[in-house]
């Protein structure tokens, strides 16, 4: 499920691939943004993005991507919009505390320094399983197919206390049973960039890998 994450990530941070040999040293330490980039890949939100120097547009469009394959896979299942909210703040709150993502810089270097990420990342190959698996899932796609033939349309499942809750029962509970690979680490180069605010920042010199990294490919 989680393998199409984050495919406009790469795109979206391209603006900010301006050469920044020459520029003046960032003000937020080259460990604080890859934090940064490492976290809002991963689970779509950081206490460190100021670091990285994206605006709020592009803060939000990378969340919506991270977010949005999520509720994608779950799109059978009807949500209210209220029940939206209620499980991308699972998901971050969870992911966050279930990887533990963490930088140090290990090659403290004037243009290109090295920062080691270490995080708890999810297992592709048994999340994959698990979403064609679970009981939970199985079991909720039964009870929407029984109502579907009996003419329920969409708005009604949205409306329907006992349908809504039972869905953020289970999308909750596969989350809850994501399985990690423990303790994974990247070594992540780093370079100066300019962001649209014109000041410069560190940022990965291969955004792709780390990106790869935080989603466990």
């Amino acid at each position: 499920m989680l393998k199409k994450l984050l495919l406009s990530v790469v795109a979206l941070l391209a603006v900010f691939a301006i050469a920044g040999c020459g520029a003046d040293k960032p003000k937020d330490s080259a460990d604080k943004a890859i934090l940064g980039y490492s976290e809002i890949m991963a689970y779509g939100v950081s206490d460190s993005m100021a670091a990285t120097g994206m605006t709020k547009k592009q803060e939000e469009e990378i969340q919506e991507a991270v977010i949005g394959d999520l509720l994608k896979a779950f799109a059978q299942f009807p949500l209210n919009d209220a029940n939206v909210q209620t499980v991308t703040t699972s998901y971050i709150t969870k992911m966050k505390a279930a990887m533990q993502i963490k930088t140090e810089i290990t090659k403290d270097d004037a243009e290109h320094p090295v920062v080691k990420v270490t995080a708890n990342v999810i297992d592709q190959a048994g999340a994959a399983n698990l979403a064609n698996t679970n009981a939970d899932i199985q079991a909720l796609g039964v009870v929407l197919g029984a109502l579907q033939a009996n003419g329920y349309t969409v708005e009604q499942f949205k409306q329907d206390p006992d349908f809504q809750k039972a869905t953020i029962e289970c999308i909750e509970n596969y989350i809850n049973e994501f399985p990690l690979k423990m303790g994974q680490t990247y070594e992540c180069k780093c370079e100066i960039v300019k962001g649209d605010d014109g000041k410069t920042y560190w940022a990965p010199v291969d955004v792709d890998g780390l990106k790869k990294f935080v989603n466990g490919n």
